[in-house]
């Protein structure tokens, strides 16, 4: 396998890594944290795979980041996007299974929503 083929999520992968070593996790345990074996997470990390977006939000929790610097976005970005996800974790919390459905339900509306508005722009 080429390197543009077998790792293309190269960039990504040395992120997670460095965010986890600053968090003092050993690819075990944050497999263990996130729910996957280890090799997940050194595949991971080689840029061989790309994590989903569940996976994601894990390693930024257990690493202490966020999904916005784990994906490379700029700095101010990435803060703005780190308090939201904090102030989120904080509002959801407790809240019941049904409450929390319809909250994601909403924000996949949102999301449509707006393909639909960019699609109609273009």
């Amino acid at each position: 396998m080429t390197a543009g083929s077998g790792y293309r999520h190269r960039e990504l992968g040395a992120r997670i890594r460095e965010a986890r070593t600053q968090a003092g996790l050993t690819q075990k345990r944050l497999g263990e944290l996130v729910g996957v074996r280890p090799h997940t997470v050194w595949c991971w990390e080689a840029g061989r795979m790309k994590p989903g977006r569940a996976n994601l939000l894990e390693i930024a929790s257990r690493c202490s980041t966020s999904v916005a610097e784990l994906e490379g976005r700029d700095q101010a970005e990435a803060e703005l996007l780190r308090e939201a996800e904090a102030e989120f974790r904080n509002a959801v919390r407790g809240l019941p299974t049904e409450d929390i459905a319809s909250i994601r339900n909403y924000i996949r509306f949102v999301r449509s929503e707006r393909r639909r508005r960019t699609r109609i722009r273009s």
